[in-house]
C-alpha cells in the first residue's frame, strides 16, 4: 500500500488516498534522510577531517572530510554490504558499534572528493561525529534541534515499535509476507513519522525556520554530479548537496528504502508544494506517482 500526503500553496496540507495513522520507517538504501547535517553546528566545518573525531582512527581517515561525507564522495562502501560480507544477515542483530566497526576496518574503494556514490555510511558516520561534537545521543540532538523545534511527530528511534506503527512485506506472486531487521543503526534512517509530517518538515525548505538563510543555502552549495548513478531509480541527472538532490530544474527529491519501506520526497523548485508518497511494500511507480502529483498541484 502507498500513501501520499501534499503541502499546497493557500490549502495548508492535503493528503490524498487513505488516512494516514500508520507511522512509517523512513530511511534509504541504494539497494536503505537524515535531517539536517552537522554544517549547522557552529563548532564543525566541512573540511574538518573525520579522523579529528575518532578514538584510533585508521589513516584513510585523515583525507575524508565531512563535505564528503554529507555529499557521499568519501568512496567508503556501505557498511550493509560490508556486514552482510561478515556474514552479519539483516535478520542478524547490528547496531551503530558494528557498522562503524566494520566500516573503519574498510577503507575506500574511490579516492575521496572524487565521485559520488551513495553509501549509508556516511551518514552513519555523520551521526557519530555529531555526538563527539555535541556530546549529546543523535535521536536526542535531532529531537531537541530539529523535531521539538518544529513540532513535528517524528522519533528517531531504531527498531522500535511505536503506536500505529505499519508493517512492511515482501510480495511474490500475489502473496505478502512480513518483513523486518533488528538492526538499529541510525544516521542514514530509523525515522518514523507519516507522510503528512513529512511534508510539514519540507516546509523547512521555504522557511528556513531551523538553520535560517544560512542553512537554506548550504544545503546546495557545492553539491556534486550525481551522473548516471541513479538512473535506475528513475532519477536521470542532478546534484547532491546536504542529505538532499538537487534537480536541474531546482526540484529537492529524496528516496529511501529499507526492508520493504518505500519513499519518495519532493520539494518544488519554488519550494511551495512538497509531495510524499510511501509505500509498505515494493512498488516501482511510488517516485512516478510523487512526480505526477508534484505535476497536478503544481499547475
Amino acid at each position: 500500500m502507498c500513501r501520499p500526503s501534499a503541502r499546497i500553496p493557500g490549502c495548508g496540507q492535503a493528503a490524498a488516498g487513505a488516512r494516514q495513522a500508520d507511522g512509517r520507517r523512513r530511511g534509504h538504501r541504494t539497494r536503505r534522510r537524515r535531517p539536517t547535517p552537522p554544517a549547522a553546528c557552529r563548532c564543525l566545518a566541512l573540511d574538518d577531517p573525520l579522523s579529528d573525531f575518532l578514538d584510533a582512527p585508521p589513516a584513510w581517515t585523515r583525507t575524508v572530510t565531512l563535505g564528503d561525507l554529507m555529499r557521499h564522495t568519501s568512496g567508503i562502501p556501505d557498511y550493509q554490504d560490508l556486514l552482510e560480507a561478515e556474514g552479519t544477515a539483516v535478520t542478524d542483530s547490528a547496531g551503530q558499534k558494528e557498522a562503524i566497526a566494520a566500516i573503519l576496518a574498510s577503507r575506500p574503494q574511490d579516492p575521496p572528493g572524487k565521485r559520488f556514490s551513495y553509501s549509508n555510511s556516511n551518514y552513519v558516520l555523520l551521526a557519530h561525529v555529531v555526538e563527539k561534537a555535541t556530546g549529546r545521543p543523535f535521536p536526542a540532538f535531532v529531537q531537541q534541534e530539529f523535531f521539538d523545534p518544529l513540532h513535528l511527530d517524528m522519533t528517531l528511534a531504531p527498531a522500535t515499535d511505536v503506536p500505529g506503527k505499519a508493517k512492511s512485506y515482501d510480495e511474490d506472486d500475489g502473496a505478502f509476507t512480513p518483513v523486518s531487521s533488528p538492526w538499529t543503526q541510525y544516521g542514514d534512517g530509523s525515522v518514523h513519522t507519516t507522510p503528512g509530517e513529512l511534508v510539514r518538515w519540507a516546509d523547512n525548505y521555504r522557511t528556513g525556520r531551523i538553520g535560517g538563510p544560512h542553512l537554506l543555502a548550504g544545503v546546495t552549495r557545492g553539491a556534486v554530479g550525481v551522473g548516471d548513478v541513479l538512473r535506475p531509480r528513475g532519477i536521470e541527472e542532478g546534484r547532491y548537496g546536504a542529505g538532499i538532490l538537487l534537480l536541474p530544474d531546482n526540484t529537492l527529491v529524496h528516496r529511501g528504502d529499507w526492508e520493504g519501506f518505500h519513499s519518495t520526497f519532493i520539494v518544488s523548485p519554488d519550494r511551495e508544494t512538497a509531495v510524499t508518497v510511501v509505500c509498505n511494500a515494493d512498488s516501482p511507480d511510488h517516485f512516478r506517482a510523487a512526480n505526477r502529483l508534484l505535476d497536478i498541484w503544481t499547475r
